[in-house]
């Protein structure tokens, strides 16, 4: 029996980094690599600031010669980004499948109640994500959402979702369906899925060596600003720079700052070891024969003690030596 292949696709690279992290034995590509031998392979489209047809050409690019039993598309977890128009291109290269959405992370006090997007209770719109400088959210009814970007809302179910038992009960709704499955959601879908398909990557006991470090915030959500000064205000010994130098491991906040860095860097292979805190990502790759550590996170998430918290899980703690598999 050939091995259950898996393709994730997420629109900026923190979101993929989350997803990738869910998964045993994953890669994240910010290129396409059509011959890796992994089970899942996640792909940063990069797509979320395109324009809604420039992001669905791209999308069904990544998807070009890459065989999947389950495609996983990752969505923003306040419904930014292009998501009704990638819908759109899905629905067209699997004419005979519906999409479940499930949109809800409740850990991250994202819920769905009637069709509608909550933000610690109070629907999306509402938020500091309706002032986001490159994907204000006008909207928080996920259907007009998708409307508006010419998604055929008959072949697309959305779930409602409150608690972590709601996504693991839609994911395992969406999986008792005829493959190819297509399924779209935050990183909770994506937990859900490796838990329901047993290949949830186990958490690290140590995580890696962290001593050459630069804080890199190219995000401009209060959350991240509120987060470097409190680290700034403590002392925590770290560089605090918005350009890239030659440092072994890096705490990057949004995904587009972190997809410049890498891309600087030769877009390495990305192998995720696990989330040090909720919706934190720790990855490693290669560069120049050395190898980094990336900590990557959405600008939007986080208290304010994020940093500190971060310092004492990866430098105060005994730390494992690890190699990547490329």
């Amino acid at each position: 029996m050939n091995p259950l292949r898996l393709l994730a696709l997420a629109d900026d690279l923190t979101g993929a980094l989350e997803a990738g992290a869910r998964f045993r034995d994953s890669v994240v590509l910010l290129k396409p690599r059509p011959d890796r031998p992994e089970s899942v392979i996640v792909m940063d489209t990069e797509s979320r600031h395109l324009a809604p047809d420039v992001a669905a050409f791209r999308l069904l690019g990544a998807m070009e010669n890459v065989v999947s039993d389950i495609v996983y598309k990752k969505t923003d977890s306040t419904l930014r980004g292009n998501i009704g128009a990638e819908f759109k291109a899905l629905l067209g290269a699997y004419p005979e499948s519906t999409i479940c959405y499930v949109p809800a992370y409740p850990e991250l006090g994202r819920t769905v109640r009637g069709g509608v997007l909550l933000v610690d209770g109070v629907p999306v719109h509402q938020t500091s994500f309706a002032r986001d400088p490159l994907n204000p959210v006008t909207e928080s009814h996920i259907s007009r959402v998708l409307a508006a970007q010419g998604c055929d809302l008959e072949r697309v179910r959305i779930f409602d979702g409150e608690t972590p038992e709601d996504v693991q009960a839609a994911a395992a709704e969406a999986l008792s369906g005829p493959r190819p499955v297509v399924m779209a959601g935050p990183a909770a879908l994506a937990g859900a899925l490796a838990q329901a398909l047993s290949i949830v990557r186990a958490a690290p006991t140590k995580w890696p060596e962290v001593s050459d470090c630069v804080v890199i915030n190219g995000s401009a959500h209060p959350a991240s600003a509120a987060q470097v000064q409190m680290a700034l205000a403590k002392g925590i010994p770290w560089a605090f720079d918005r350009v890239a130098g030659a440092h072994d491991t890096f705490i990057i906040f949004g995904g587009d700052t972190a997809r410049g860095v890498l891309h600087r860097l030769d877009d390495p292979l990305l192998f995720p070891l696990g989330e040090v805190l909720p919706g934190v990502p720790v990855s490693l790759f290669e560069h120049e024969g050395r190898k980094r550590v990336l900590v990557s996170k959405a600008g939007g998430y986080g208290a304010p003690d994020l940093l500190l918290r971060l310092y004492e899980r990866l430098c105060q703690t005994e730390k494992e030596s690890w190699n990547c598999s490329a």
